[in-house]
């Protein structure tokens, strides 16, 4: 199931990371600033310096700019003035001063501050035409002056920061890890031998892609273990229909060898004998040669020499070769190939072999009809050769397996002479030059292999 790009989550987090990265530094930065400030307009200035017993040092600077400094007791009343005084309070009260703090006084003329004391207080008047109040920030100066509050900002900025990254990393580590992890763990399932292997997961778009090419290569896999699986049969059953196939013509051999050697056979029957062994032997022969073709067929490494024949002159020659051999056998032999070239890229020797075991096997297996055919259609693309008998049609259980080694007709069918390979090698031979030979009921039985053209 797809839950969107991985790219664009990526891209997405990264941004959320960046802006909360932003946001957590302007906004400590921010906090420490008010707070420094406020703990700036919390310290004594502008203030008098005191001495040690709490005297002050120079009210002079007060003076020059029009101002005066008045010493309160501990009830705030006046007991000393520094300066020209220009109101006419004596005695003042709590509310006032707090009222009155960093403010303008009632006729709005003065800055009026008060700094404690040992046992009272200063109170500080500035003339307002004579100062201003000027806010500069610097904040190494705030640090400085408040350098709680830089620590504190700093510690506060590196938990927000780390809390950001630790978040981000979860995140991505849930998008990218979990997806990784399971892909890990089919891969080595499939790598114990594990069969059926299949990956299920709710994720992004890329692994999902990945997902599913990773369950269409185990399919394969599983396939090609069934593919191998069944070749390694056909193999044994191969070489055990061999190794039977052989007995009966050896033996026959070898028992006529025998009563020759013996003298047991009359002068005859001599002949009867020597012929005997040559047809045995050339049957094994056939099937040794049969054999080796079809092992070199389903070799991997074995290659076609390729050259441009004339299938359409090919067909007819080796049709004209078989055709005194069909009508003897009491069929009627039909062509119909006709005389343009039609041409292909292909081995001569093989297409003689494939068009000759179609016929072969027209022949033996036609027990009960009157006719074969042989004929070619020049497609646009392909060319289309068939060979066609009237006999009984295949049998349904034999129609996805005949085309198997050592596979052979039906009862119905002539069983005799026959190694089983004829359609096995006319099949690989086709599928070598890219064709394919396929069977088709059509009123009897019907071969057609189909290869591609060449227009060179």
């Amino acid at each position: 199931m797809k839950k969107g790009s991985i790219f664009r989550k990526l891209i997405a987090s990264y941004i959320v990371f960046a802006m909360t990265a932003v946001v957590i530094v302007i906004g400590v930065s921010l906090a420490s600033v008010i707070l420094a400030v406020e703990s700036s307009n919390n310290m004594e200035f502008p203030g008098l310096a005191v001495d040690d017993s709490g005297n002050i040092q120079d009210p002079a600077s007060v003076q020059q700019l029009g101002g005066w400094v008045e010493e309160l007791d501990e009830n705030y009343r006046v007991c000393e003035v520094y300066g020209e005084k220009q109101t006419d309070t004596v005695q003042y009260t709590p509310e006032f001063l707090l009222e009155w703090t960093d403010q303008r006084t009632g006729n709005d003329a003065f800055y009026l501050y008060w700094q404690k004391k040992e046992n009272g207080y200063y109170l500080i008047y500035y003339p307002v035409d004579m100062y201003s109040v000027t806010y500069t920030f610097n904040a190494s100066s705030l640090v400085f002056m408040a350098p709680d509050i830089g620590r504190w900002a700093g510690m506060v900025m590196l938990v927000l920061l780390l809390a950001d990254i630790v978040l981000v990393s979860l995140y991505i580590s849930r998008i990218i890890h979990r997806p990784l992890r399971n892909l890990i763990s089919g891969m080595k399932r499939v790598e114990q031998g594990e069969e059926c292997v299949e990956l299920s997961m709710q994720t992004e778009r890329e692994f999902v892609e990945i997902q599913r090419a990773f369950n269409r290569m185990t399919e394969k896999l599983q396939e090609q273990r069934a593919e191998n699986e069944r070749m390694s049969q056909n193999r044994q059953r191969m070489l055990l229909e061999l190794s039977h196939d052989i007995r009966t013509p050896i033996a026959t051999i070898k028992s006529s060898a025998f009563a020759l050697q013996e003298g047991m056979v009359s002068n005859e029957n001599l002949n009867q004998y020597y012929r005997t062994i040559v047809l045995k032997a050339d049957r094994v022969n056939q099937m040794a040669e049969d054999l080796f073709t079809m092992l070199k067929m389903e070799s991997a490494d074995y290659c076609i020499e390729f050259q441009k024949i004339d299938i359409a002159e090919l067909a007819r020659r080796v049709c004209a070769e078989y055709y005194e051999e069909i009508t003897e056998a009491g069929f009627d032999f039909v062509i119909d190939i006709p005389e343009k070239a039609v041409c292909i890229n292909g081995d001569e020797k093989l297409m003689v072999r494939v068009i000759g075991n179609l016929l072969t096997n027209a022949k033996k297996y036609n027990q009960t009809g009157k006719q074969i055919q042989a004929g070619m259609r020049d497609g646009r693309s392909h060319v289309c050769l068939w060979v066609k008998d009237d006999g009984l049609p295949v049998g349904a259980e034999l129609r996805d397996i005949m085309f198997a080694a050592f596979v052979r007709g039906e009862s119905t069918r002539s069983t005799k002479g026959g190694t089983g390979l004829g359609l096995a090698i006319a099949k690989a031979v086709v599928e070598k030059h890219g064709g394919e030979l396929s069977y088709q009921e059509e009123d009897g039985n019907r071969f057609e292999m189909r290869i591609p053209k060449v227009f060179y």
